[in-house]
Order: structure tokens, then sequence, then C-alpha cells
């Protein structure tokens, strides 16, 4: 199924997982990469195929060895971070290792040398160490299960996977089964029963495949590979590439045992055979470049046979088989060589002569031996390890492999918008670059993408928010203004990326700032009544008082507005109006005048306000008011005319 029509891409699986693209598809799965949106990160998405995930019983045999692969760290093993289903979809979400599978190393690149394929091998074996350890059996090793990262980390994938798949890969998918029936051993044929030891013989034959570029059983079938695996022997490496060492020949015929009671107990002790090896390997025979055999007579070609165990310890040498099919320890020892049955000693001066020889002999290889010693464990390789891969390790899991080689571990944080948090972004040297014990590696420790909080800006004058945002490493964008009834003119009101969110350094955090309370207009209530005027200021924000004393106005009507304060013009919302109303005109209680002489009367009315106005009667010869316009005790406004008819 090609990307394009893949029904998996762009979905969001569990809620959780949105696939991408296709990375590979195998007989019982296809592994997709994808981002876990709840972490926003990538990972591998395995996802098994329709009629797999039909299987009830599968998928929970599934299920149980996930959980229990998920319980495996180390820094060799591709974490399993969940596993589920949704739908129609059984899924294992694991750690995306981006690189190449050490079946393309071994395409391209095999026959390695002997440094180059212990480098590829030893990773693998810690792997599974540490999955024997723990109760663990892998089951299907084999070169496409090995990933190899840029950086130089080794990673074993599908812990746990292939004890589910087991069962059923063989009768389900040619493909798969051939894919493990190269690297099957013995009783995984013939019982199906695996163990640690089944996993070492897988071992041994990735170490035969790297160090000659093919596999140990070629074949045309699965069937015929099988039937290899249970009638034959693993063939020599050095029949393929001479250049081998001895001591990788015999470690492959020893983890490559057809009965697994002769096979190391688990990867652990395969391992500490292995690092004795490269111990006891000078710098000529560990680089050099590999040579092709010409074998012209095949009876010509001398099996290695193992028929004793390796001893749990070694003083000197690595074990390796013998013409008389027992092991040797003599470092350097190409080609086992038989040694014709010495001739019987009739003379007991020749007998003392042997004995002297023998002792003497005795006594230089003693002295050989210590002064090996001595040169091993004070400046030869006793004291010096290869540097691990590293990048990509978490940073813990990277100093403890450290520690294991005796290198002291040097932290340097950096930050990565690549590498999550805590991973190894890079180390000072080189996988496979050996150094003295003590040695300090750098490692250089992702802290994540580099990112800043936003600060808290909210109520901060504009120059205090300056600084907080450089402080932050981050930049303070043009401001901008806002009226605010409540922060004070220039305070902050407002601030985005809101305050505490990560961002990248530089970015640019724009801010609002309190142009003060708006003035807002008064609207002119001058004449209306007052129930008016007051809806229309209260309407408009304001807040109205009425003042106490209120005005005569022959203009105004009593009841309306004489005058407002504020007048028209502009003031805050909520500010107070205070409104004097008008009382109407003011009126005066027209006096009684008649009778009085006219200026008397005139100064009287005159003196309340009143406008007065005369009429003369028969020429006013007697000066008296005779008559008033407007009836005595009447109350008229000030300013009435009031006239008076004079006799």
């Amino acid at each position: 199924m090609s990307t394009a029509t893949s029904p998996v891409i762009d979905r969001v699986v569990d809620g959780r997982y949105r696939v991408e693209s296709l990375l590979a598809r195998g007989g019982m799965a296809s592994v997709y990469q994808a981002t876990d949106l709840r972490l926003e990160r990538r990972v591998a998405l395995k996802v098994m195929h329709p009629d797999l995930a039909r299987d009830e019983q599968f998928v929970a045999r599934f299920q149980r060895e996930a959980r229990s692969a998920a319980g495996l760290s180390h820094p060799n093993v591709v974490g399993v971070y969940d596993q589920g289903e949704d739908g129609d979809l059984v899924f294992l979400a694991m750690e995306l290792v981006q690189g190449r599978t050490l079946r393309e190393v071994i395409h391209h690149d095999a026959p390695l040398t002997a440094r180059e394929a212990i480098a590829l091998i030893d990773p693998v074996l810690l792997a599974l160490a540490a999955a024997h350890d723990a109760g663990l059996v892998h089951r299907d090793i084999k070169p496409e299960n090995v990933l190899l990262h840029p950086s130089g980390a080794i990673k074993v994938a599908d812990f746990g996977l292939a004890r589910a798949i087991t069962a059923t890969t063989v009768s389900r998918s040619n493909d798969l089964t051939w894919g493990t029936a190269a690297y099957l051993s013995p009783e995984q044929v013939e019982r199906g029963s695996a163990d640690a030891r089944s996993d070492v013989y897988a071992a041994g034959l990735l170490l035969f495949e790297v160090l000659t570029g093919a596999k140990a059983f070629p074949g045309s079938s699965p069937i015929q590979v099988a039937y290899q695996h249970v009638h034959g022997q693993v063939p020599r490496v050095a029949d393929l590439v001479p250049t081998v060492p001895a001591e990788l020949d015999a470690l492959v015929q020893w983890a490559g045992a057809k009965d697994p009671a002769d096979r190391p107990a688990d990867a652990g002790e395969l391992r500490r055979e292995l690092q004795h090896a490269l111990a006891q390997l000078s710098d000529e025979e560990l680089d050099a470049a590999p040579g092709r055999a010409v074998v012209t007579d095949p009876d010509a070609t001398r099996q290695f046979e193992r028929t004793t165990s390796f001893p749990a310890d070694h003083t000197a040498g690595v074990p390796y088989a013998g013409a008389d099919g027992h092991f040797a320890r003599t470092k350097g020892n190409r080609s086992a060589r038989s040694r014709p049955a010495p001739s019987p000693v009739s003379r007991p001066r020749r007998r003392r002569r042997v004995i002297g020889w023998v002792l003497g002999l005795l006594m230089l290889l003693i002295g050989v031996g210590a002064a090996g010693a001595t040169w091993y464990y004070a400046a030869g390789p006793g004291i010096h390890s290869p540097v691990p891969g590293l990048a990509g390790l978490a940073e813990a899991d990277a100093q403890r492999a450290l520690d294991v080689a005796e290198l002291d571990a040097v932290s340097v944080p950096t930050y990565s918008e690549e590498v999550p948090a805590g991973e190894v972004v890079a180390a000072s040297h080189q996988p496979g670059a050996v150094l003295r014990h003590g040695t300090d590696v750098e490692l250089t420790v992702s802290q994540g993408p580099e990112r800043y909080a936003v600060p808290e800006l909210t109520g901060r004058s504009l120059e205090e928010a300056r600084g907080l945002v450089e402080e932050a490493n981050l930049a303070l964008g043009e401001p901008t203004e806002q009226f605010d009834e409540e922060v004070p003119q220039g305070q902050v009101l407002s601030v985005r990326p809101v305050p505490g969110e990560p961002v990248r350094p530089g970015t640019t955090v724009e801010v609002v700032v309190s142009a003060g309370r708006e003035p807002i207009e008064v609207p002119g209530v001058t004449g209306r009544p007052e129930a008016e005027a007051e809806q229309a200021l209260t309407g408009a924000g304001f807040t109205v008082s009425v003042a106490s004393e209120q005005a005569f106005d022959d203009q105004v009507p009593a009841g309306s507005v004489v005058s407002q304060d504020p007048g028209e013009g502009s003031a805050f919302r909520g500010d107070t109006v205070t409104l004097v109303i008008s009382q109407g005109p003011e009126l005066v209680e027209v006096p009684q005048v008649i009778g009085m002489q006219w200026e008397q009367a005139e100064s009287t009315l005159s003196e309340m306000g009143l406008e007065v106005a005369r009429e003369d009667l028969a020429g006013g010869y007697f000066n008296t008011v005779r008559f008033q316009s407007v009836e005595p005790g009447e109350s008229v406004p000030k300013g009435t005319e009031v006239v008076l008819t004079v006799l």
C-alpha cells in the first residue's frame, strides 16, 4: 500500500497520534511516522495488519508482551511509549530512530574490519543482556531490527513484539518467515521454543554476517534455510574472510553451536568474551582490511568444532578451536597446528634435559605473562575503552554507558529545536574512539527548544515593561493606547502573547497601554425640565446632582434647568453635573397705593421691582393716586407694569 492510498495517513490515532507518512511495510504490520500531539514529539507508529488485528488471542498476547517491553529501559533499546486499539487499528507507539538498518550497512559496506564489526555488535549484545537480565527474550534478532542513528547510536527494535508474533509468522507470511528464518535457532525451528541462548545464536549469525557480508545459511526458501539450521553447522568465518582474527571466528562458532547447552548462557556472557577479544587484539588485527578467501578444494577447508565450553574468566587470550577440537588460548595463532606425538625417552639423562627445558620454558612464560599483565593494566588495552554511541541517548543512560567504559561524563547544556530535552545531542568523541580510562567525554545535552516565558506586565509602566521584556530575551513591540476608566494613564492594560507562555527568543511582545479615562461630551440641558435633563445626563454616563438653591428666572419656567456645571463641553464618564432648577419669575404682592401722593406711590412700587406708569385725571391737579391697574394684594412677577391714575 502506498502512502498516497493508505487510509491511515492523516488519521489521528487514539485521538493522539497524527499519522504523517509510511516508513516501512512488513509481513505483520506497517510502520508510520507520526506526531504525538500531546507531547509534541515524533514517534514511530506500528499498526498491525487488519487480518492479525482481528485475531483476539494474537492481540491479547501482543498487548501483554508490549507492556513487558515498555518496562525495558536501556540506551540501546528502542523505547516503547504506548500501545492500544483505536477502532479497527491495533497499534504500538515507539521511539522514532531515523537512520539506517544493519541490513543496509551489511548490504553496502560488509565485510567490515574486526573493529567495525565489534562496534556494531557490542551495542546489540548490551541491549540483549539488559533484556535477558529482565527475563525477556527477543526471539527475532535480525539486521532489520538493528537501527543505526546518524549520530552513531545503535538501538535494537521490536523487543517483546517478536514473542507475540512468533506463533503466527510461519503460517501467515512467507515474506516475514524468510526475514526471520535466516536467524532462527535450531530449537526454534524444531520445537518452537526459545530462551536467551536463542538470541545468542542469532547474535552470532549477525557477527558472522558483518564480518563476511554473507548469510551463514543462505537458501532459496525458508524451509531450506530452516533445514540448514537444524542439520548444518555455522561455517567458519575465516573460510570466507581469512583476515578475520581467530578469536572472533571462535566466538561465532561458540554462539552458533547447534546445542543450546554449548552456547554462552546469555548475551552478557557473549559480550564479556567479545570485549576480552577486543582487548587482546592489536590495532593491526582490528583494522586489517577484509580479504576474501579463494577455496579451490572444498575438502581442504577445515571446520571448527566446539567440544568444550568457554570458561567464565580468561587471563590470557581468547579461546579458539584448534585442530584437535579443543580450544587453545595463544593470542595471534591464526591456524591451529597439530603436533606429532613425541617419541619415547629411554635414558634418564634425556628425561632430565627435557624437564629442564620445560621448567625453563615455564619460567620464561611466567615472566612474559607478568610483563604482559603489567603492560596490559599500566599502558595497554586494560586502561583503555572504546567510546560508546552516545548521541540520541537520555543523559542518564549516556552517563551510565560512560561509567561502564570507565570514562567520565561532563554534561554541557544546549538548546535544540529537534532533540528532546534530556537527550544527548552530540559527544566530544566519536563512537569507537579508544580513550584512556578516566578521560572526560563532553556530552552536549539538549534542554529542548530555547523558550522564554512572557513576563507579567499588566499594571507596569511602559519603561518597566520594556526592561522586563528585554531581560526575558524578548522584544517589546510598538505599544498601542486604549482608554480605560480604572487603570491610570501610562500603565500596561494587556499583553500578547499571554504572560507565562513559553516563546522563542526575540519574539515580539505586544502591549496595550492605558490612555487614562476617556473624555465624553456633556449634553447641554439648560431650559429642559428637570426630569428630562437628568435622563439625558445619566444616559451619557454622568452622575446628576441638583443644587439646593433654586433660582428665579423670568425666562425659564419653574421646574426647568436654569444652569448646569460643568456646562457644555467634555468631562469624564461618571463625573457629576450639578443642575440649578428654575422657580420661574419672582412674584411680589402689589400694595395699596391709592390715596398716596404720586411720588410716594411710584417709589413704593419701584422698590418692589414693579414698573410704574402714570395717567392723569383732570390734569392731576391734586397729585393724588385715585386708581391702580393691579388690585392691591395681587401677586405679580417683578417687572410687571402697574398703571396709576393720578387726580
